[in-house]
């Protein structure tokens, strides 16, 4: 196991607040000792912004060209003066802060009507701060309609000593009107370097807009020095010479020098958790959404943009199988710009050949931070608070909330059982004589694909909008599924649902239970995301039972599971 950094525990945040008042106890996410290096003497004022059982009310007064401007033509990232008033949605607080600067910022977020917006506290007022902060990122979620992804990331990265920037929700208002519902992040800057590390006074990179998937591969003769590539983003300058060092021993160097260098173990931490939660677009996927910093002389990563772990849109199939060894072999963007070939890590692979063990990093990972129940239970409560706002929001992307949270419950449980190599979840068998459906010899046809037993299409167990089912028999419609009932029993019981990512075509779903040519059991129609519909208890004789499930009038992309079927 990969040692913990206990002085990474000062950026951490304390346990988690649930709405209700309730609390999730997540022990490595508690507030260090005072005597640890870099350990805030008490909490820091910003704490409340970035509180994941709240939603603020932010209000912005500015001229109203500037506003237009920033709405209608947001990749323009001109600076406008605003006055800024945030009200607390924990406590009612309030704080005013005037002549702020504000533009819109990001890459394919960023869309006219409701673009994200970076706010500077101390561009027109040198030394102004908000709650001690200097910048604040108001993220419109744009790729993310359960406006979750980073809530979740970010938290299972803090929780793996990782320093990742927190989060929160606000709603926000411009000159009286509803401007939308956002996602506030912490800025990558100045002060949250001093917030995560003791005595920070290294410079910090970031990727210049443009120049992706460089990553610490070597920089090539014709292609300009480090800074080609990367800026300074904080107010230690320098030339790039820790890049370029970094990069030439990486290539050339032995493993001592190597690890002089780059703070091996940390980047192992940072790629590992990211490849656990299915990133795509990260430094070892795709040489993208992250930021270096030069940390007592060695290199540290610091991971950003989090919107496309956890599932991206269209792509849960490649979130899902994510090699943690070689996370680069299942991102559509890993392509080296320099020699045209695909983008690789060259740290993971120089690690892996140094007798690195992701696989230990992976266990740690399912264990604690990433564990089923309680990124579950983080999930269920952050969607109660927002969905109403998620509704209200400019976006519209009200209908497909409760889609996307059962999609992102989903992964997270199906994930975690794939890379454990079994159901996560709780699958104790019941105490009543039972018997699965699975151990019946199921056999029959399929629409396409194959019959599968004991798994779902994703991985081990079901999860059907967010109802989660230990055991499944699992086939895409239209299906018929035949399975034996013993001598000596006679109920037949369980539960059938439709669910298939970012599936929401189609006319649902109908499923019967036959025997000896009588329909025994009818479901009605079901749609995709509808919750599980129980079977109640169905008489049944010894012989074959026949499972059936068809489309419901024209095809449709919907898919089928008979979940915790048994008989007794």
């Amino acid at each position: 196991m990969v040692a913990t950094l206990p002085w990474m525990l000062a950026c951490a945040a304390g346990n988690i607040e649930l709405p209700g008042g309730d609390r999730v106890d997540t022990s490595t996410e508690a507030a260090p000792p005072a005597d640890l290096p870099g350990s805030p003497d008490e909490p820091d004022p910003s704490d409340g912004v970035f509180d994941v059982g709240a939603v603020h009310q932010i209000e912005l007064s500015m001229s109203a060209e500037g506003w237009a401007e920033i709405q209608g033509n947001p990749w323009v990232e001109n600076w406008h003066e605003a006055d800024f008033h945030f009200e607390s949605g924990r406590d009612g607080s309030t704080v005013d802060v005037p002549a702020i600067g504000i533009r819109a910022f990001g890459a394919g977020s960023e869309i006219a009507g409701k673009p994200p917006l970076k706010i500077s506290f101390d561009r027109n007022v040198v030394g102004q701060r908000f709650l001690n902060l200097e910048q604040l990122k108001l993220d419109n979620s744009s790729q993310d309609a359960g406006y979750m992804n980073e809530r979740v990331a970010t938290a299972v990265l803090r929780r793996m000593d990782v320093p990742a920037a927190r989060t929160g929700w606000a709603e926000v208002t411009v000159n009286g009107s509803h401007a939308g519902f956002f996602v506030l992040l912490e800025p990558i800057d100045d002060r949250f370097l001093r917030r995560c590390y003791p005595d920070a006074d290294g410079a910090l990179f970031g990727m210049i807009s443009g120049w992706y998937s460089q990553g610490l591969n070597p920089f090539p003769v014709g292609y300009g020095d480090p800074l080609t590539w990367y800026d300074t983003q904080t107010a230690v300058e320098s030339d790039g010479s820790e890049l370029t060092e970094a990069a030439e021993r990486l290539a050339n160097g032995t493993d001592a020098e190597v690890e002089e260098v780059i703070d091996l173990d940390q980047f192992l931490r940072v790629g590992v958790t990211r490849s656990v939660m299915g990133g795509i677009d990260t430094f070892s996927g795709d040489g993208n959404n992250f930021y270096l910093y030069v940390h007592d002389g060695r290199l540290s990563q610091i991971p950003w943009d989090l919107d496309a772990d956890l599932g991206y849109p269209w792509a849960y199939s490649l979130a899902m199988s994510v090699d943690p060894r070689a996370p680069w072999l299942t991102s559509p963007w890993s392509t080296n710009p320099v020699t045209g070939g695909p983008y690789t890590d060259p740290v993971l692979l120089r690690h892996l050949a140094m007798g690195a063990d992701p696989d230990a990093v992976v266990e740690e990972v399912l264990a604690g931070p990433f564990e089923y129940a309680l990124v579950d239970a983080e999930i269920v409560a952050s969607a109660a608070l927002i969905e109403p706002y998620v509704w209200d929001d400019v976006l519209g992307y009200g209908p497909s909330f409760g889609p996307r949270i059962a999609d992102l419950r989903m992964f997270v449980h199906q994930r975690s059982s794939r890379l454990a190599g079994r159901d996560v979840a709780d699958c104790s068998d019941p105490d009543d004589g039972s018997v699965p459906a699975s151990a019946l010899s199921p056999t029959g046809t399929v629409g396409w694909g194959e019959l599968l037993v004991d798994e779902t299409y994703w991985g081990p167990g079901a999860s059907i909008a967010g109802d989660h089912s230990c055991g499944a028999l699992f086939a895409h419609a239209p299906s018929q599924v035949s399975i034996e009932v013993p001598l000596g029993m006679s109920t037949l019981t369980g539960r059938v649902g439709a669910q298939d990512w970012v599936q929401v075509c189609g006319n649902g779903m109908t499923f019967q239970v036959w025997q000896n040519g009588v329909e025994l059991w009818a479901s009605g129609v079901v749609m995709n995301y509808d919750k599980a519909v129980s079977m109640g208890s169905v008489a049944v004789v010894p012989g074959t039972v026949e499972l059936v499930a068809g489309h419901n009038g024209e095809y449709s992309c919907d898919t089928a599971v008979w979940a915790d079927v048994r008989v007794r």
